[in-house]
């Protein structure tokens, strides 16, 4: 029972000192890559990070716009067929299973 302690106790303590480290490392590699950015005046440097910030959102709205647009085209999809099955199953509209089978492997 002592032994499993120690063992779990020794666990959680190198996942804190991999936290620790990793977080280290992701710290140390984000202050390599503003390194250029710190070195400009201080209004330039300002411009330029409020820049990124509007072109990251900007990039996350794209992709939660196309995401949404692609979960319409789903949903449109999903409720085209008039009986609830799939138009694309094997066998649906007078296929045969090799056709189908075929397909799959191409």
């Amino acid at each position: 029972m002592i032994h499993t302690k120690d063992k779990q106790a020794e666990r959680e303590e190198l996942q804190q000192a991999t936290r620790y480290f990793i977080r280290s490392l992701v710290r140390t590699g984000e202050s390599v890559a503003l390194l250029p950015i710190t070195r400009l005046p201080r209004e330039l440097r300002q411009h330029f990070l409020a820049a990124g910030r509007e072109f990251t959102c900007g990039w996350a709205a794209l992709v939660r716009e196309f995401a949404s647009g692609i979960e319409e085209l789903a949903k449109e999809t999903g409720t085209s067929t008039s009986d609830g099955e799939d138009a694309h199953a094997p066998g649906a509209a007078g296929e045969s299973q090799e056709t189908w089978s075929g397909v799959q492997k191409l």
